[in-house]
């Protein structure tokens, strides 16, 4: 599947790909929706309303990503900032 780029989409079209590849992650490892619900404590009714509409919640998301092991992927959307300002860089510096 090819990298989505963020910035050229939708929120709607972020979500309905976000959709799109755990559903492909799912059916590549041959899981049955109700063995993905399994895996990930997701009831089954939620992943098939996730999958076709593209509605979940976020922590309900996180917890499909975890099987397939995608839930660092997730994680690193929003790394850890370091220093912005000198002035930071340098509290950082002399704290270490």
């Amino acid at each position: 599947m090819d990298t989505i780029r963020f910035l050229s989409k939708s929120p709607r079209e972020v979500q309905d790909h976000l959709a799109a590849a755990l559903r492909q992650r799912r059916r590549a490892r041959k899981h049955s929706r109700q063995k993905a619900a399994e895996a990930s404590g997701v009831p089954a009714p939620t992943i098939r309303r996730f999958e076709t509409s593209g509605e979940i919640s976020l922590r309900q998301f996180l917890m499909l990503c975890a099987p397939y092991g995608d839930l660092k992927r997730a994680e690193a959307l929003f790394p850890e900032l370091g220093p912005t300002t000198m002035d930071e860089l340098l509290a950082t510096h002399d704290s270490a």
